[in-house]
């Protein structure tokens, strides 16, 4: 693995990027419901940002990865990041409010902060990390209010969910062991894997000559292919390739922000004193966690 380096403002201004286009995810989402079932939304922008990535990696002469190894990390990957989580989430929510499930995948930083501290030699904890994803933490919980804490959902949904976010988290950590090779073809490669299992999926549950869907559900699938998979994936696996695990996990505190703010510019719902203090609480954890990029660890005596 290469080593990572303390985020600069230009590795900030990416992590806001990518958490601002997984925000818009929920929107498209809602929309596409209308028309496809959960697995098919997942199976459909899996597919789709697969062939988007596979032609950008023609044009810019990316070739896949090779040898064996790298492709059972990157079919791993490709479980983690996408197929199980994916399908857990949407199987989760029937039981567990979206709130309750939104606190439950904000967990992914706590998650991924010690599978980093345990699996690299570069991305330990320091106070900061830890008091930052506090404050992220609290800021979420504050965000999403009073169904957040007091919401109603089983046990075995909130344990899928649980897991589904800690497959995110374990993904992040095999990425970082694939740092030699270029961004697209981890993605590209990671998505051909995933395309594996959806693929059966979908033409078993849902065959698409049995659908149809409106166009603004169509639509919203294309945005959620280009934008939430295929650019944010790749834009992910270059965080953690440069700044670490631990560092791209803040998104799992942003994305939620974002999602108000889109919802705030296109939906018109303009985002309350309490929205605003939550905000800066998460804002202020991703920038405590980056105070200090010396990775001084905490370790016993």
């Amino acid at each position: 693995m290469t080593d990572i380096r303390t985020p600069t403002t230009f590795d900030v201004a990416r992590l806001l990027l990518v958490s601002a286009i997984w925000g818009l995810s929920f929107l498209c989402i809602a929309l596409a419901l209308d028309s496809f079932t959960p697995l098919a939304i997942a199976a459909w922008r899996v597919i789709l940002a697969t062939i988007l990535v596979l032609v950008i990696c023609r044009f810019r002469k990316v070739p896949l990865p090779r040898g064996l190894r790298v492709w059972v990390l990157l079919a791993v990957i490709g479980l983690l990041n996408s197929a199980v989580p994916f399908t857990l989430i949407s199987w989760g929510q029937q039981t567990v409010d979206s709130a309750t499930a939104a606190i439950l995948v904000a967990t992914t930083p706590f998650t991924t902060l010690l599978l980093s501290h345990w699996m690299t030699r570069d991305d330990t904890i320091n106070r900061y990390k830890l008091i930052g994803l506090v404050l992220g933490f609290i800021g979420v919980v504050t965000l999403l209010g009073h169904d957040a804490l007091f919401g109603h959902g089983s046990a075995w949904g909130m344990l899928i969910i649980l897991f589904a976010a800690s497959c995110y988290a374990y993904s992040s950590i095999l990425i970082r062991q694939l740092s030699h090779l270029r961004s697209f073809a981890i993605v590209a490669g990671s998505l051909l894997c995933s395309c594996l299992v959806l693929v059966p999926a979908l033409l078993w549950t849902s065959p698409p000559w049995q659908q149809s869907g409106s166009l603004s559900a169509w639509g919203a699938i294309f945005i959620l292919s280009a934008g939430p998979t295929a650019a944010a994936y790749v834009l992910r696996a270059e965080i953690v390739k440069i700044n670490g695990a631990v560092f791209m996990s803040n998104a799992g505190f942003l994305i939620p922000v974002f999602a108000v703010l889109w919802a705030w510019l296109l939906l018109g719902e303009w985002p309350g004193p309490v929205t605003w203090l939550a905000m800066a609480l998460i804002l202020i954890g991703v920038g405590v966690g980056r105070y200090t990029g010396r990775y001084t660890s905490i370790t016993p005596a």
